[in-house]
């Protein structure tokens, strides 16, 4: 026997489902660039704290900085990916218990 569909799985479906509706590729440029913004400054200022990155800019430290542009923007495209896939997994489970318990 499954369980139930709690509110919470209402609640995802119903915003997941709106989210949906919207297109495919504003949705990975808006989380994608949110994504990679985020990561680029944790990987910076951990990299400053670890003192891999000089406080004081420094010529030697561009190409480092454009290497975690670089890298957090493209993590942050590998995460949005993940967590769509993620999502609609969870949608789809979430549908399939609706027909079921219909």
């Amino acid at each position: 026997m499954s369980k139930p569909i709690s509110r919470s799985d209402i609640r995802f479906a119903e915003s997941w489902e709106e989210q949906r509706k919207g297109s495919k590729t504003g949705y990975y440029l808006l989380y994608t660039f949110s994504w990679g913004l985020a990561i680029t400054f944790i990987i910076f200022f951990l990299l400053m704290f670890l003192g891999g990155i000089s406080i004081i800019p420094v010529a030697q430290d561009n190409q480092k900085i454009i290497v975690i542009v670089v890298a957090g923007f493209i993590l942050g495209f590998c995460t949005t990916a993940a967590v769509r896939s993620r999502n609609e997994k969870k949608y789809q489970k979430i549908l399939k218990k609706t027909r079921k318990d219909q």
